[in-house]
């Protein structure tokens, strides 16, 4: 059975609280749940800047998609962000093709995906 292993930190940029998820496996049918229930433990818990480094996942489905699109939702409600750091080729072309790409940001490594949130917050 194929497996996802979640490793999560917190980190501090310009005074805002990110949780950084990285993901390494798949998400799939078998592994969706426990994906589904970290973005919502965080988000419920009022952790509206979340960055995912995607760098060690092989395989994400449509529902993972789904989840991801919903979570950028909720985040920017919160007046955060969702944001994406190393995705692999095959994710990225997913991404574009589903014109995720346009609301997700997406950057090559984790400290530009960081900066991001040091950037001024939007009106």
């Amino acid at each position: 059975m194929k497996e996802l292993k979640i490793d999560h930190e917190s980190t501090s940029v310009a005074g805002r609280d990110v949780s950084i998820l990285r993901l390494e496996g798949y998400v799939d049918a078998h592994t969706f749940t426990d994906f589904e229930e970290e973005l919502t433990k965080l988000v419920e818990g009022g952790h509206y800047n979340l960055l995912l480094d995607l760098e060690k996942l092989t395989y994400i489905n449509s529902t993972g998609l789904g989840l991801l699109m919903a979570t950028f939702r909720q985040a920017r409600q919160g007046q955060g962000d969702l944001v994406i750091a190393k995705m692999s080729d095959k994710i990225t072309n997913i991404f574009n093709l589903l014109g995720f790409s346009r609301l997700i940001h997406t950057y090559s490594t984790e400290q530009e995906a960081l900066d991001k949130f040091n950037q001024p917050e939007p009106a």
